[in-house]
């Protein structure tokens, strides 16, 4: 049995209340249409999976569509994690990571608490970092073979994810503010609000998203500091300028704007944590994942989290969230099909003892939680859909969070790092499940590249502009009847021989033709969903005719020694990338 749904919520039914306070109720239906439409195309995109590239990856048949089925009503399970990065402790406190060349020792749980402070720390006498934009610091590196188990002697790269905040990939990221003195945590903001909830504001109508910033980060954001901008010269533009992107003509979105950037905030001036900006930590991806997790495999690989995602390579390893969750829903796909419960989206429960915080004097000091965005309590079986909190100590207080520390029985733990914090809290998302009506899909074996019948696999479809502006957007992109525009689409596994003039991209809709003008045998690749191994890119001129019918668009790249016109069981349509918008 379903229950008829006709569209997919934003995350806790912010954006009534957003479009509301913001005075701009009248860009709600626009909204709420365009929102559907992006996890309606994730959705389908997931139980596509990856058959063009990879072995024993789709179909997820057992995530089903609750556009298409209806939802279940065999019960919902919350899965929830704690969301400190663990991968700092997998790779950096075990008492093997004395081979690390660049450590010589395992660090301590201070020193990995402070490195998630700041992204850095110092080990006899060297510097490094997690991140570094100027290329110019020493970056921590990792083992690079960590499955089935960490090679500890092995060959080492640097430390991913990438990012301002990329450490910080367990679907929650912190931003504090310091005292005066620049010593002392005066307040942290967390959250774990996805980058398309505000892509997609930005989509409907810039001033909303500038109007969140000024309510939940700081008065002194403007609309210019909100702006993608090139960071060198490009084909498309110079350093420095804004990134217009065509399909709207305005200014893109800088997800990683220098007020929702890095851990640290100085009020007035820079930082602090809208929402999420590691390349891991989006919807799209969670979804993905959700539907990758539900194809059963052996008993040998997934006799437990780290096992199964080496074996069906979906997430990242040993981080808290990716692993546990795989785990979780491909028990649940054992017995029920399933799918991410609407309203999706990533939540925060908020600790469960506040009462338990104290000053430095014994003063209660959990009344200083504030959920600011989200709910508590409004989620399935009681669980919170909070988006966005903050802890902080009033200047009136006479103290700082430094000075405070949570009480369990007779031991207490000092509030020295935002860490402690974290791992009071827990991250969420919920499944609703739906008894099967017929048998479930096969056990299949462990995902593995395909060595022949490579295809190439469509992962990102966006105006070039947006791919030389560095936009890491997961949103469909817009092809609005009527226009010609420059597009670019990166795949992996399209053959690197290919040539402008050998090129096949098709598209579903017939009002939608392109000619490729470029091809790019190497691309950046798309965090989140692709594997690293390399990604290839097609610029194309891309013609949407007057009248072409609205609604999704899918597509397909044919490598050139493929057979013309292949069905879609020889050659599968990609979904998610492309839409047609109502007129």
């Amino acid at each position: 049995m379903s229950t008829p749904f006709s569209r997919f919520s934003s995350p806790a039914h912010q954006a009534r209340k957003d479009f509301v306070e913001l005075d701009l109720e009248g860009y709600l239906p626009a909204f709420d249409a365009i929102w559907n439409n992006n996890v309606a195309g994730w959705t389908e995109m997931a139980i596509i999976g990856n058959p063009w590239s990879n072995l024993n990856d789709a179909p997820r048949a057992d995530y089903y569509n609750p556009l298409v089925e209806g939802f279940g009503t065999d019960g919902v399970a919350v899965i929830s994690w704690t969301p400190f990065p663990n991968r700092l402790i997998a790779f950096f406190t075990p008492p093997d990571a004395k081979q690390n060349p660049q450590l010589g020792r395992p660090l301590t749980m201070d020193e990995v608490m402070s490195m998630a402070d700041t992204g850095e720390i110092t080990v006899n006498g060297t510097a490094y970092k997690l991140y570094d934009p100027t290329g110019k610091a020493s970056i921590l590196q990792i083992p690079q073979t960590r499955c089935p188990q960490i090679d500890w002697t092995g060959q080492y790269v640097d430390f991913s994810p990438s990012g301002p905040r990329g450490w910080l990939d367990e679907y929650c990221e912190w931003s504090v503010t310091y005292d005066s003195t620049g010593t002392k945590m005066q307040s942290v903001m967390f959250t774990c609000e996805n980058p398309a909830y505000y892509l997609t504001l930005w989509r409907v109508n810039p001033k909303a998203v500038l109007g969140l910033y000024r309510m939940y980060v700081d008065p002194a954001v403007e609309l210019g500091d909100l702006y993608l901008r090139y960071p060198v010269d490009q084909p498309t533009g110079k350093k420095g300028e804004p990134v217009i992107d065509p399909t709207t003509g305005r200014p893109a979105y800088d997800v990683t704007n220098k007020w929702n950037s890095g851990t640290v905030r100085i009020p007035g001036k820079s930082g602090g944590a809208l929402h999420l900006t590691s390349g891991p930590n989006t919807l799209s991806a969670e979804i993905y994942l959700a539907a990758a997790a539900t194809i059963q495999r052996p008993d040998a690989s997934s006799r437990d989290a780290q096992s199964l995602i080496c074996c069906a390579k979906y997430g990242q390893n040993f981080r808290n969230s990716d692993p546990h969750i795989g785990f979780v829903a491909n028990r649940a796909a054992g017995q029920d099909r399933i799918s991410l419960t609407d309203p999706v989206g990533l939540y925060i429960q908020q600790p469960q003892n506040l009462a338990n915080w104290k000053g430095p004097n014994g003063e209660p000091v959990g009344q200083y939680w504030t959920n600011t965005r989200g709910t508590p309590g409004t989620g399935p079986n009681g669980s919170d859909q909070v988006l966005h909190a903050v802890f902080e100590i009033p200047e009136s207080a006479g103290f700082s969070i430094n000075d405070c520390y949570i009480e369990i029985g007779s031991e207490k733990t000092p509030l020295q790092h935002i860490g402690v914090i974290a791992n009071q809290m827990k991250i969420a998302l919920a499944a609703t499940l739906m008894a099967p009506t017929g048998p479930l899909q096969p056990q299949m074996k462990c995902v593995s590249d395909r060595v022949s019948g490579l295809q190439p696999w469509p992962v990102q479809f966006i105006p070039t502009e947006l791919f030389y502006g560095l936009s890491p957007t997961d949103l469909p992109a817009l092809m609005k009847p009527g226009t010609e525009h420059s597009f670019v689409l990166v795949v992996q596994g399209a053959n690197k021989s290919t040539t402008p003039e050998t090129a096949r991209v098709e598209f579903s809709n017939p009002g939608v033709t392109a000619k490729v003008t470029q091809f790019l045998p190497d691309a950046s690749a798309i965090p989140g969903q692709t594997d690293g191994g390399g990604t290839q890119a097609f610029i194309m001129d891309v013609t949407v005719a007057s009248g072409t019918a609205p609604g999704p668009v899918m597509l397909r790249v044919l490598n050139p020694a493929e057979p013309a016109n292949p069905s879609n069981a020889e050659h599968p349509w990609e979904s998610g990338l492309a839409i047609v918008p109502n007129p």
